[in-house]
């Protein structure tokens, strides 16, 4: 899952919002000193991080990227389930997607915003990024930068291609793995 799903599935309380952006910049022990919300917020984020990647209706999606984006497929899938998500976002809940996104801006920043996480923060409050995930083109953009960073950037068209002509086989996928995501939530919500 990327930030507006771990965002979402966090919109149980404020804290746990806040995690769901920055329990990726929180490597290690979670500070003591951060408000316990927050620590839950973040120990949930790793939570989704890894059923997420255990989840074999999740697993079983990778192959939709073919073989020579196997290796990076988890990472760009978070990205397609934010994207599918967020396009489908009225057939999953009558809240207005920008009312839910400005919450978490607000939200998010009233945490202290590590140093790595501050460009970004900033980005997405001034562009509501996480909105704007409706566009696949921002989906492709987010993720020709990570194939960038992978040294994988050969494979940015074969990418461009796959968002297109698997766009209605990764909307199913989601509508399989998502209720599941929830229920696992729902559990650990309770367990802890």
């Amino acid at each position: 899952m990327n930030f507006l799903l771990h965002c979402w599935l966090g919109r149980a309380n404020d804290g746990l919002i806040a995690g769901g952006f920055l329990g990726d910049f929180v490597k290690g022990p979670i500070p003591t000193a951060y408000p316990v919300e927050l620590q839950r917020g973040i120990a949930l984020h790793r939570y989704i991080d890894t059923e997420s990647n255990r989840l074999e209706a999740m697993r079983s999606t990778y192959f939709r990227f073919g073989k020579s984006l196997r290796r990076p497929a988890p990472i760009l899938l978070d990205l397609v389930a934010d994207h599918i998500f967020a396009k489908y976002w009225n057939e999953f809940t009558e809240l207005p997607l920008t009312e839910f996104t400005s919450h978490c801006y607000q939200v998010i920043g009233q945490h202290e915003i590590p140093s790595s996480a501050t460009r970004l923060y900033e980005h997405m409050c001034r562009t509501d990024h996480f909105a704007r995930y409706r566009n696949v083109d921002v989906i492709y953009d987010v993720c020709h930068r990570i194939l960038v960073r992978l040294r994988m950037e050969q494979h940015t068209k074969q990418l461009e291609t796959i968002l297109v002509s698997e766009h209605e086989n990764f909307k199913e996928d989601f509508e399989v793995y998502f209720p599941i995501l929830e229920q696992k939530v729902e559990a650990w919500l309770l367990e802890t």
